[in-house]
């Protein structure tokens, strides 16, 4: 009896367990489009309902019906080229099949609609001209 009480517990923990989350890539690029002229401070922006091919776009497989959320640490900076100088990524926008606030679902086939993120950067007027690139961090959980 105490082993069939053990399988049963064993049983009981695994039907509860939940698919491991896949992220699908698309272009996981986020880039800001235009010229943004050095001297005078500008806003760059890349938002998915705008300009859909300058944002990260993924797919995320999971357990049907789930809703999922995505999170990014809040200091994440792009940098210089060449010279020691970086500009501080100000906000994530997220859309697509995302809600404003990174929130979507897992659809019947185990999948999400195409979800997209953009952000947001503040470029001042005494930063160096030049081309900054860099990796931004995101994670996407169930909810």
């Amino acid at each position: 009896m105490h082993r069939y009480f053990i399988f049963l517990i064993l049983l009981l923990i695994a039907g509860k367990s939940i698919a491991a989350l896949a992220i699908v890539p698309e272009n996981m690029d986020i880039q800001f489009p235009g010229d943004y002229i050095s001297g005078s401070t500008q806003i760059a922006i890349s938002k998915p309902q705008n300009n859909q091919l300058f944002v990260a776009r993924f797919f995320v497989r999971g357990e049907p019906g789930k809703r999922i959320i995505i999170t990014a640490p809040k200091n994440q900076y792009i940098f210089h080229e060449k010279l020691n100088r970086k500009i501080k990524i100000q906000r994530f926008f997220y859309g697509c099949g995302f809600s404003k606030r990174g929130v979507a679902k897992i659809k019947n086939n185990g999948e999400s609609r195409l979800l997209c993120v953009g952000a947001k950067a503040k470029v001042g007027a005494k930063v160096p001209s030049g081309v900054y690139s860099g990796s931004l961090s995101f994670e996407v959980n169930y909810k």
